[in-house]
């Protein structure tokens, strides 16, 4: 989970400059697909990175970054992985509305941003808020042509179905808090269906 709130300006957020895992040191090879907490805060940004195994099926398998992910067949995979987007998006708007936030509106632009992480951490092997080239969600977003006041991204990465991604989210404070995020008015969701994976995208934002 990264989240980025920035109210009164008007640029994209610079990269973050800290970093810190948890449980220390260099970050665990867990046995069990994973996924990933970071957080922005306004003024001084800060990344937390949390490595952890929640989910118990079976584990994805460690790719290669120069070994290309196998896909499912591409029509079938194409729409389950519509039908998967839709599913997240109506199970986040279930944790709002118990939650007393308003529903979350499918912004196309939101998913351009999401859909391309997904596909470019498959595609490339990483597991990460930032891409290789230090490009974090605010970048994608804006690139994407969303002109934000506030962000979020959630990634994971492993989870077979919509409602296993959406429990993980739901049992780590983080991710909880984004999708609990009254300030957040759209949301995208990217879904990469590969061999890899599968790889889970959320983007949340709300417009300047």
């Amino acid at each position: 989970m990264r989240h980025h709130d920035r109210p009164g300006h008007h640029d994209h957020p610079a990269p973050a400059r800290g970093r810190h895992r948890g449980s220390g040191g260099a970050r665990r090879r867990a046995s069990r697909p994973s996924f990933r907490t970071g957080v922005a805060l306004t003024g001084a940004a800060a990344l937390l990175a949390v490595v952890t195994g929640m989910y118990v099926a079976a584990p994805a398998p460690a790719v290669s970054a120069a070994v290309a992910p196998t896909a499912v067949a591409p029509a079938a995979a194409g729409a389950k992985a519509r039908q998967f987007v839709e599913e997240v998006v109506e199970l986040a708007n279930t944790e709002r509305e118990r939650a007393g936030c308003g529903p979350l509106r499918s912004e196309n632009r939101l998913r351009t941003a999401a859909q391309g992480h997904a596909d470019d951490m498959a595609a490339r092997g990483y597991y990460e808020h930032h891409t290789p080239e230090g490009r974090d969600a605010g970048d994608r977003i804006t690139g994407a042509g969303y002109v934000w006041s506030t962000w979020g991204e959630n990634i994971h990465r492993g989870p077979r179905t919509p409602a296993h991604a959406m429990e993980d989210w739901m049992n780590s404070p983080g991710h909880r808090a984004n999708i609990l995020n009254c300030a957040f008015r759209d949301i995208g969701v990217g879904v990469t269906l590969t061999a890899n994976g599968p790889w889970w995208v959320q983007d949340f934002g709300a417009r300047r």
